[in-house]
């Protein structure tokens, strides 16, 4: 019994159909999502320190689950639910790439250079200067900033989600996704330890009991040891905050600003916090500002894409 095949040019149409319809399904977070899983599936597949622990994972993943089960509750919609399913795969994502970042010896770190240009830029690096003005009160005051860097963007999504607003969340929750894998990406291209990590500083910081416990669960949470350019604190509370100027009306229709209100000055303190902690150097955020740009011009071509294939 002969097999009959079709002809390549039909074989082709078929699989580009076939292809169409995959990234027609996906979306272009879907699409994002899988080629960083396939990214992460062959650099596992090729090194041996690639490790997920999971007790870093079990804490997010109960946040997930609780936040798949309000999303679902609420709006009853599996397709508000799939808006969540890539940052469990970016979270994956992240714990891998620790892996990668150990293999980085010490001395290929690029923090000299960051410190040198934010000493070209203005004398010597804010987190060399701000320690002049280190007292336990503002201490305490910029690690409670400092942790609100997950929460800001989760309040937008959230709300979003709630008010059934899918369009607007799809694209929110797109951009937070890029400028997350991209700062991934700069990582690896500029490796680079905090501040605090890598210099002595005269003056010590000290708080109230909360800036010692947040650092320390920082540090237990990213176990990311080259994390410093760009400063994802920035990128990521920028991205909310334009974000809650964007969709203001959509968030709290009867007063359009006060999401963007109540969101600058968090922003502001979150990311001067970030170079009085000693996190990041002044160039960190100068790069973090840039990926939000173009983290949001990302979202915008993509979703106008799909949407005009759809």
């Amino acid at each position: 019994m002969a097999i009959i095949w079709p002809p390549r040019s039909q074989r082709s149409r078929s699989l580009a159909t076939a292809v169409g319809a995959l990234v027609h399904a996906l979306g272009p977070d879907g699409v994002l999502s899988m080629l960083a899983m396939l990214t992460v599936a062959t650099l596992m597949a090729r090194l041996d320190a690639l490790v997920v622990p999971l007790e870093t994972v079990l804490p997010y993943a109960a946040i997930g689950a609780l936040l798949l089960a309000t999303s679902a509750l609420v709006q009853r919609s599996r397709r508000v639910v799939r808006v969540w399913i890539p940052f469990v795969f970016l979270y994956l994502c992240y714990r891998a790439l620790r892996g990668v970042l150990l293999l980085i010896p010490d001395g290929a770190g690029r923090h000299d250079l960051l410190k040198r240009a934010d000493e070209a830029l203005f004398g010597v690096s804010p987190a060399w200067w701000m320690g002049q003005f280190a007292t336990p009160w503002l201490t305490e005051l910029m690690a409670i900033a400092y942790a609100l860097m997950f929460v800001l963007p989760m309040v937008v999504l959230v709300t979003l989600s709630l008010r059934g607003h899918e369009r607007e969340l799809r694209r929110a929750a797109l951009a937070l996704l890029i400028a997350f894998y991209l700062g991934f990406v700069m990582f690896l291209l500029v490796p680079a330890r905090s501040p605090d990590v890598v210099y002595e500083f005269a003056t010590p910081l000290s708080g109230y009991g909360f800036y010692e416990a947040s650092m320390a669960g920082w540090a237990r949470l990213q176990q990311i040891t080259f994390d410093a350019f760009p400063s994802m604190h920035t990128a990521i509370s920028t991205l909310a905050l334009v974000h809650a100027h964007r969709h203001g009306a959509l968030l709290v229709p009867s007063r359009p600003r006060l999401m963007f209100r109540l969101f600058l000055p968090a922003v502001v303190l979150l990311q001067l916090a970030t170079l009085y902690l000693r996190q990041h150097y002044f160039v960190d955020l100068l790069a973090a500002w840039l990926l939000a740009v173009v983290s949001l011009w990302l979202a915008t071509w993509a979703q106008a894409a799909w949407d005009r294939r759809r």
